[in-house]
């Protein structure tokens, strides 16, 4: 079962004018270890765009990396969840 967002759709295409300066903001506003970081840079390739999806994606998709602890995993998930709250 997919879990659905209240998400506007307007919010989720939103437009980031550097997308990676603000994944690095939020690394940093959210704590992300070395290995975590990492995994985003890794995600981001396959999620990269211009909006807040695309950002939310990229998260979510860093958790998948491979020899990352479940706990970081988890965490990623929950920045993804947390960013996708942000947008509400």
């Amino acid at each position: 079962m997919r879990k659905t967002s209240s998400c506007s759709p307007d919010s989720m295409e939103s437009s980031v004018d550097d997308p990676l300066k603000t994944i690095e903001s939020f690394n940093r506003q959210f704590g992300l270890n070395e290995d975590e970081r990492k995994a985003v840079e890794w995600a981001w390739p396959q999620e990269a765009g211009t909006t807040m999806f695309a950002v939310v994606n990229a998260y979510t998709r860093a958790a998948q990396f491979k020899g990352l602890s479940a706990e970081s995993s988890y965490k990623l998930q929950r920045v993804g969840g947390y960013v996708l709250g942000m947008l509400n």
